[in-house]
């Protein structure tokens, strides 16, 4: 893999057949080079720190140090790269810890390579690619006891903040917001940062899941 412009990647995980596994989807890319592997959460920071990856692949179940813990130290840094979260399971309370720690987005790892790819693009490009069922399954497995308090925070969005909202939870990119509520991209990503500070929320997944929660998508 050759190219100045590549979306470099770390790929995290504990099993040597996994991380093979995942080199070789991105192995056939021309725009996506994997830089490097590491085999536990502990070993992820001096990785970050030697290559400067975009995107870290990172297992959340690793036998040392897990990705939950991980991902929380890659936060704290000034420039933390953007953190996919693996898991091997459809429904995980720990991808909902993930995403409230501060990673972009999350996958199964029996995706297919085709997922793989346009994941790691999408979260380089500072989007996020997710499926709404699997964010319905997460909201079904994790749902608190009332929605009241995420309704609250809806209500401090304008309408159009909350259209916004509801198409992101859907997995729409910006370019697909824009097309859908006849907007233009600039005016979509304003509104989008809006929605970001009024919920409190880092991310489009931490942000769509507030918005299952709180029933404006079912």
């Amino acid at each position: 893999m050759t190219g100045t412009n590549a979306i470099t990647v770390l790929i995290a995980d504990d099993d040597p057949f996994v991380r093979r596994g995942v080199s070789d989807i991105f192995a056939a890319t021309t725009d996506i080079a994997v830089v490097a592997d590491v085999d536990d959460g502990d070993r992820v920071p001096a990785a970050v720190h030697a290559y400067r990856p975009h995107v870290v692949l990172m297992d959340l179940k690793m036998r040392r140090v897990g990705g939950l813990d991980a991902t929380r130290h890659l936060m704290t840094l000034q420039h933390p790269p953007r953190v996919i979260a693996m898991t091997a399971m459809d429904v995980d309370d720990l991808v909902l810890q993930a995403v409230s720690a501060g990673a972009h987005s999350f996958l199964s790892k029996d995706e297919p390579p085709e997922t793989f790819h346009q994941s790691v693009r999408a979260v380089a490009a500072g989007n996020t690619l997710f499926s709404e069922e699997s964010l319905r399954r997460i909201v079904a497995a994790n749902r608190p006891p009332t929605a009241d308090p995420d309704r609250a925070v809806l209500a401090a969005l304008s309408a159009r903040e909350r259209d916004v909202l509801r198409s992101l939870a859907s997995g729409a990119s910006n370019a697909d917001i824009a097309g859908q509520l006849f907007l233009s991209e600039t005016t979509v990503k304003t509104h989008i940062s809006a929605v970001f500070a009024k919920l409190g929320t880092r991310n489009r997944v931490e942000a769509a899941l507030t918005a299952f929660r709180a029933g404006l998508v079912t």
